[in-house]
């Protein structure tokens, strides 16, 4: 791996912290990114719904299905898919590997910049 490589992937909690069908929001730069474990794997997804401005992390994780707190919009946190109105444009999903106990997600700061002035034009709650 590179060194480039290694700035990359940032630590995002204890693997140990996490029981299943919990969240937690991570920030990379201005990014918000969300780290989920479902079914005992762990996944990581843009924290911001793509049907309005929020976070995801503040929402509820069942199984594999995160839901948005505001309207109920639903996505699968394995592939970022929405799979429940009033969301249909899907989530954006990150690598992840856990070492020595530890998660890490992988985003570049170019990305992640990239990725937040995208999501900051989102709509905002009504």
């Amino acid at each position: 791996m590179t060194e480039a490589d290694a700035e990359n992937w940032h630590f995002a909690g204890h693997a140990d912290d996490f029981d299943d069908e919990d969240i937690a929001q991570v920030r990379v730069g201005a990014l918000a990114v969300a780290v989920y474990r479902a079914k005992g794997n762990f996944y990581a997804t843009q924290d911001l719904c793509t049907h309005e401005r929020a976070y995801l992390s503040d929402g509820v994780l069942i199984d594999c299905v995160v839901e948005c707190p505001f309207h109920q919009g639903r996505f699968d946190v394995r592939t970022g898919k929405a799979v429940g109105v009033p969301a249909f444009v899907p989530l954006k999903t990150y690598p992840l590997k856990i070492v020595d106990g530890k998660i890490y997600v992988n985003v570049s700061r170019a990305q992640a910049d990239a990725d937040h002035r995208l999501q900051s034009q989102y709509r905002t709650r009504e």
